[in-house]
């Protein structure tokens, strides 16, 4: 088990020395997000007492959506400004069977779609390949249902802000792959979506710090 520890490491620190990828004034970075589609259907339920799933339901089911790249510029060497920008989406559906429709259950779909908008910077330090970063996130939300519960002045407001590191291992002078480590501390604020103790409606705001493991390629091409 040491051997192939030590193997990987060797591995990794030998095609870094190999292949250099540029941290200069005037290279572009493109990073690849973590794009992809899920779709999930639920097939059977126990619990139900004497009904069985198909009696109550002819279609229960969620589908997940999310698109996300960035871009960069290095203004100087070893430090580069850039946007990111994410897409979400996520909806549900349920059909009740013609059994249960007649019994008053009603049909209900809902959605929620998210766009997020990330300015930052990435610092290089030196040759070395690590990274540090800060961006600053907002998110533009909207959310239906074929109920038509949602108001379009009390869709949340949500904010990021995030500082990350991560270590840049060059594959080849044009592309590197990037394990990353970041926290994120964001703010959702819901307009009337709480009670004082008076009972009166005010604005909900939810803070919440999420730390994230991750990796990314990132393809660094030169102007020159």
């Amino acid at each position: 088990m040491k051997k192939i520890l030590l193997f990987t490491i060797s591995a990794i620190f030998s095609i870094h020395t190999i292949a250099q990828v540029e941290f200069e004034q005037g290279t572009f970075l493109l990073e690849m997000g973590g794009n992809g589609f899920k779709s999930q259907s639920v097939s059977s339920m126990e619990g139900m007492g004497n009904a069985e799933f198909e009696d109550v339901y002819d279609k229960l089911g969620q589908n997940e959506f999310n698109l996300s790249f960035g871009g960069g510029y290095f203004i100087i060497d070893g430090l580069a400004i850039g946007l990111g920008l994410e897409y979400r989406s996520n909806s549900s559906i349920t059909d009740y069977s013609s059994e249960y429709e007649n019994l008053g259950a009603i049909d209900y779909d809902y959605s929620e779609n998210e766009l997020i908008i990330m300015p930052g910077i990435r610092y290089y330090f030196g040759e070395t390949g690590l990274w540090s970063s800060f961006s600053y996130g907002i998110a533009t939300i909207s959310m239906d249902d074929s109920d038509g519960s949602y108001d379009d002045d009390k869709f949340p407001k949500r904010s990021a802000m995030a500082i990350g590191a991560g270590y840049a291992i060059s594959l080849n002078d044009y592309v590197s792959l990037n394990p990353t480590l970041s926290y994120s501390l964001t703010t959702q604020t819901t307009k009337d979506g709480g009670y004082n103790s008076n009972g009166y409606a005010v604005d909900e705001v939810v803070k919440s710090g999420t730390f994230a493991l991750g990796v990314s390629l990132i393809v660094h091409l030169s102007s020159y």
